[in-house]
């Protein structure tokens, strides 16, 4: 009588691979190829999901930096086009391939510098903005009587709060080339371009979406 691991002739049938299986009955083979294998912490990671991470990783930053990024509304400035907390997505295509930014775009940018005091206490923050383009380069603005005039002509503006800046005027300012000014909808609670002056393009992000 034979055992059950042995044929006829008493030689064993087991799986040789299974001589190299892992603690958990793995065979090793699953961790990746031999060279992997050889680091110190090739038997305990897997190649394969090590690969399927970096894949996964690289391919989500390719997609945030040429296609879109998700943001949110982090204060009060646009309201109440958008709320505290609302979410949108920066599109990058529009500005890429399709057109350059224009008068009434949202826009997701990082502000020029000196805008914004470095925080050493918060070093990852990346200090987005969100506005809306009320100019671009050789546009002339000026606020005067609650208006916002550009180019000479009062804009009709319903999506601001009030329906009137109330705050402030602003002498004419012409944009520069290459720039745009862009300003909150609540105009009188906005930290924008009447405060810090025309925005490169080049600072731009991408065009708000949501």
């Amino acid at each position: 009588m034979t055992s059950s691991g042995d044929d006829d002739d008493g030689k064993s049938t087991r799986n040789p691979m299974s001589l190299k299986d892992d603690d958990k009955g793995i065979p090793v083979e699953d961790y990746g190829p031999k060279w992997w294998r050889s680091l110190p912490w090739g038997q305990y990671l897997s190649f394969y999901d090590v690969e399927t991470i970096i894949w996964a990783l690289g391919l989500s930053t390719l997609i945030r930096l040429l296609i879109a990024e998700p943001r949110y509304i982090p204060s009060l400035s646009m309201y109440p086009s958008f709320d505290i907390g609302d979410r949108l997505i920066a599109e990058k295509v529009t500005y890429r391939f399709q057109r350059p930014p224009s008068r009434g775009d949202v826009i997701i940018f990082t502000p020029s510098e000196g805008v914004v005091k470095k925080s050493y206490l918060n070093p990852f923050s990346d200090n987005v903005f969100i506005k809306r383009i009320v100019a671009t380069g050789g546009d002339t603005v000026q606020v005067k009587k609650g208006k916002l005039i550009v180019n000479g002509v009062k804009r009709d503006e319903p999506y601001i709060k009030d329906g009137r800046i109330a705050s402030y005027e602003l002498e004419k300012v012409t944009v520069p080339k290459g720039y745009v000014f862009v300003m909150g909808d609540n105009r009188d609670n906005s930290y924008d371009s009447h405060i810090w002056g025309p925005l490169p393009v080049e600072n731009i992000l991408g065009r708000a979406s949501w």
